[in-house]
């Protein structure tokens, strides 16, 4: 059983953690590390856990040492902080980003209300710029009014592309400026 778990749960993400630094992928492999470390971690306690519920909490004939446990639980302690900032950091990042994309794909549907046959097929969120793919049979209204709906809904110098199926990009330019 620690066989399975140590080649399901700690193997793929120190590899993945190899290859992103071998490409030089740099946030990734901090983010592949940081799995490793949280499913570790949740071995580790898990492995306590158990041995505390059977009563092994100190090897047999050893007296307890007085600061071990004490120690052991302050070290604990610190690597699910170090594992709990990045993931909670990571969290917020998500839920933001989603609220962002929800929030652009509503004022582009907006701007292209007027326009008949006109529909938004997809909004990505790409290294700070938001791309919006839209779908129309003709002309697109004109980008200053997305922009002004863009206003208040993302946050002020955020670029935008809107990407239309005609193979036409336009670079809207940037919200609240």
């Amino acid at each position: 059983m620690p066989g399975v778990a140590i080649a399901i749960s700690l193997v793929p993400p120190l590899v993945v953690t190899g290859v992103c630094a071998g490409q030089t992928s740099w946030w990734l492999a901090l983010g592949a590390l940081v799995l490793f470390v949280s499913n570790l971690l949740a071995m580790v306690f898990a492995g306590m856990v158990v041995f505390a519920v059977l009563g092994y909490t100190r090897a047999a004939g050893r007296p307890e040492r007085a600061g071990a446990p004490r120690r052991a639980y302050v070290m604990l302690g610190l690597l699910f902080t170090a594992v709990a900032l990045p993931l909670g950091a990571n969290t917020a990042t998500t839920v933001l980003l989603n609220a962002w994309t929800v929030r652009t794909w509503t004022a582009a549907e907006s701007w292209l209300s007027k326009t008949p046959g006109a529909a938004v097929t997809g909004v990505d969120a790409q290294s700070r710029t938001f791309y919006i793919h839209v779908r129309s049979p003709g002309g697109l209204p004109p980008i200053d009014d997305l922009l002004h709906d863009l206003e208040g809904q993302l946050p002020d110098g955020v670029p935008v592309v809107v990407d239309a199926t005609r193979g036409q990009q336009i670079t809207a330019g940037k919200v609240g400026g």
